[in-house]
């Protein structure tokens, strides 16, 4: 529970100018993610956009059967309200980028904390690393190389190597 006069709310939708699923009273029992979308919002600002209360027979628009109300989230009928569908979140992450032969640790060290930390800690991720190495030689490479090449990419566990 975070001390002091604070809601909690999943994020804010700006199209519907409301806070989605906004904890005032129930704030300690909440379940708090902190993430690029949540927020804490102040107690005055959270009781200005608390949901209104569900009211039965407070259906008369022109839904059709099925249909919520926008503001109460009750079904025109009276019903009991329907929760809204559950956001689909991403569940993967790929990306390549292009490394300096040059200070390729220092770069690779800056994805690490940058990216692969950042997916590492998340209880139950699976992420997998591939680096890829395209390397030209205009001169060619001699005979002592390619094995010491070839000698190489082995003993590190290489699965894809090719000399041509």
């Amino acid at each position: 529970m975070i001390p002091g006069p604070f809601a909690y709310a999943e994020r804010w939708d700006e199209k519907s100018d409301i806070y989605l699923g906004l904890a005032i009273e129930r704030a300690a029992n909440a379940a708090v993610v902190i993430d690029s979308d949540s927020v804490i919002v102040k107690p005055a600002v959270a009781e200005a956009h608390r949901p209104a209360p569900v009211q039965p027979g407070n259906g008369g628009g022109a839904q059709g059967p099925g249909e919520t109300s926008p503001d109460t989230g009750a079904q025109p009928d009276g019903g009991t309200p329907q929760p809204p569908p559950p956001e689909r979140k991403p569940t993967r992450f790929t990306g390549s980028v292009m490394i300096s032969s040059e200070r390729p640790a220092r770069e690779i060290h800056q994805i690490v904390e940058a990216i692969v930390e950042q997916l590492t800690t998340i209880p139950g991720s699976s992420v997998k690393l591939k680096l890829e190495i395209d390397a030209e030689v205009p001169s060619g490479l001699d005979r002592a190389k390619v094995r010491t090449l070839v000698e190489n990419a082995n003993t590190l566990g290489f699965i894809d190597k090719a000399v041509e």
